[in-house]
């Protein structure tokens, strides 16, 4: 989505002051998908978790309701996205531009507090070489693991993409995705 570097939103973590260090693990359960919408139907594009890398370290200091990360980035390799089938897979990386760009860089430069549930993550984005930055809302339960979800939308314009068109231009992918995540993390 998305964010294995936001598990550090335990509360068990906020009591703590200064430069922080956690070593966490993506579980194998975690989801992260991308949908969309043409003018005909839906589609969505499941990552395939086991390709993320398992266990990261990650830094972070904590001002206030504020934890700031340095260098918390997660990398998604475009190849890791399966679509459903063989057409709208090869769709979906023609529009990433998978051959030229082949990975999708997600970085959490900040999380703000809202409450024991609730976070809103900073994000930078980085899809077909253009960076963006978006702040979406993060839901936490604090499990025996703890456990990520949300959503983020945006606009593949914001990224340089064009939508493709298909059958002489009667199907058309429309502009605006979602990045879907379901992380469960163990810290």
């Amino acid at each position: 989505m998305l964010l294995c570097l936001i598990l550090c939103l335990s509360p068990k973590l906020l009591a703590q002051n200064g430069i922080e260090k956690r070593t966490v693990q993506i579980l194998a359960d975690s989801e992260l998908t991308i949908t969309g919408d043409t003018n005909i139907n839906k589609f969505q594009c499941g990552f395939d978790t086991k390709r993320l890398e398992r266990s990261k370290e990650i830094s972070f200091t904590k001002q206030g309701n504020n934890l700031k990360f340095k260098n918390a980035v997660l990398v998604l390799n475009n190849e890791g996205f399966d679509c459903g089938n063989k057409a709208i897979n090869k769709d979906f990386h023609s529009l990433l531009r998978t051959n030229e760009y082949p990975t999708i860089s997600l970085e959490v430069t900040e999380l703000v507090i809202q409450n024991d549930s609730q976070a809103l993550a900073k994000v930078d984005i980085t899809i077909a070489g253009k960076n963006k930055n978006y702040t979406l809302p993060v839901n936490i339960a604090d499990t025996p693991v703890d456990c990520f979800t949300g959503t983020l939308k945006l606009d593949i314009n914001d990224f340089g993409l064009k939508p493709p068109k298909k059958m002489f231009g009667l199907i058309v992918v429309k502009e605006d995705i979602e990045i879907n995540f379901n992380l469960t993390i163990k810290n």
